[in-house]
């Protein structure tokens, strides 16, 4: 075989198997609108640089609480894929801070109300690292 084709085969190779080992390198793919119903649970995941790392987060929010149900919509972020937060959305609306690896992690929510002035139609959260955003949805919750 001659150099010429080994370097193109080597170069090849490397560039195949790359593309399997390499992190994702997306970030901040920005607010979604997601429908909330009942028995389901719907999360949006987005990425973003903080403090010079790549972070990822998930954010998500379920209908209704409690066993049996009945209970106010919880609002569930664990950054990195893992579990961290869960808070009923009455908390969120003044915000929420814990301590994630040392960095402020700030979740909150704030409620869009229907045409009657009264009945919240949805909520637009967010969650902020050490003031930066990560990652924010709208959940709006439907029968």
């Amino acid at each position: 075989m001659s150099r010429t084709k080994a370097i193109c085969l080597i170069a090849l190779a490397t560039a195949a198997l790359s593309g399997c080992v390499t992190a994702p390198t997306w970030t901040n793919l920005g607010p979604v609108d997601l429908d909330v119903s009942n028995g389901r649970t719907a999360c949006h995941i987005d990425a973003n640089i903080i403090d010079g790392e790549r972070v990822e987060g998930t954010l998500c929010s379920t209908y209704e609480s409690g066993f049996f149900g009945g209970g106010e919509p919880e609002i569930y972020f664990g950054p990195q894929n893992r579990k961290f937060m869960r808070e009923p959305v009455s908390t969120t609306t003044t915000g929420v801070t814990k301590d994630w690896k040392g960095k402020n992690a700030f979740l909150q929510c704030t409620p869009t109300f229907a045409v009657d002035g009264k009945t919240v139609e949805k909520r637009f959260c967010k969650v902020t690292i050490n003031d930066q955003l990560l990652v924010s949805a709208s959940f709006k919750y439907v029968k």
